[in-house]
């Protein structure tokens, strides 16, 4: 429904490109919030996630594990 609210012809998108956005970002938001015992806030997830990546990008280019203030 969010997609059918905020949706606007005169950007020249058709409604299901625009849709599907939608669509998938609830989703994933579903899955995120349902699918752990216990729930972590999407928010949170979003930063452990962009840690990890860090942590991989530096042990990859430095061949050691990264410190807390490389981080």
């Amino acid at each position: 429904m969010r997609a059918v609210d905020k949706f606007d012809h005169r950007r020249g998108f058709k409604f299901s490109t625009y849709a599907t956005w939608w669509i998938r970002q609830a989703i994933t938001r579903a899955i995120a919030d349902k699918s752990r015992t216990i729930r972590v806030p999407v928010h949170r997830q979003d930063a452990a996630r962009k840690v990890h990546r860090a942590s991989s990008r530096i042990r990859q280019e430095t061949g050691r594990e990264a410190a807390a203030d490389e981080l």
